[in-house]
């Protein structure tokens, strides 16, 4: 979570997003996808309704 793309995603997802407006966030797409993966395993991202959210627990991290 050190990385500054990860927290970029974090910070770009603060309200749900959908997949093309994640891309939007300009993160090379195959890091992108590793990211959404490794992100949503820890649950610092979540998915509902079609779209991604940063989780409550990792608001904290950004603060």
């Amino acid at each position: 979570m050190q990385d500054e793309d990860c927290k970029k995603l974090l910070a770009h997802c603060k309200e749900p997003k959908s997949f093309n407006d994640i891309k939007k966030a300009k993160i090379k797409e195959s890091k992108l996808f590793k990211l959404l993966k490794e992100l949503k395993l820890s649950e610092a991202l979540l998915f509902a309704d079609g779209k991604y959210y940063t989780s409550p627990d990792a608001f904290e991290y950004l603060d």
